[in-house]
């Protein structure tokens, strides 16, 4: 469970770009790929195989904030069931003792 660090990619702005174009499960399926290229912005084309540091640790990150996400979402919805639950507690307990 991740509440608030994200491991942060160094990753060039114009490779960032891209990666986020092609987002994660695409990065994943060209990775899966040998010798694939990505196509930047500038008509260049870079090879997965030269770059697999960047990109994995640009996975690494979308996959933190995805977790992040997740946990903050359970969270919430735990968070949200005990107040529900204290308040079904409490109002149990004034019908009880006024009737």
């Amino acid at each position: 469970m991740r509440w608030f660090r994200i491991r942060s990619a160094s990753v060039d702005s114009r490779y960032r770009k891209t990666f986020e174009q092609y987002g994660a499960v695409g990065m994943q399926i060209l990775l899966g790929i040998p010798n694939s290229r990505i196509r930047l912005d500038e008509g260049k084309d870079i090879r997965t195989d030269n770059d697999l540091p960047g990109i994995l640790s640009w996975l690494t990150e979308q996959y933190d904030r995805a977790e992040r996400k997740e946990t903050w979402l359970i969270t919430m919805e735990v968070a949200i069931t005990v107040f529900v639950g204290v308040e079904l507690l409490i109002e149990g307990w004034r019908l009880y003792f006024h009737c």
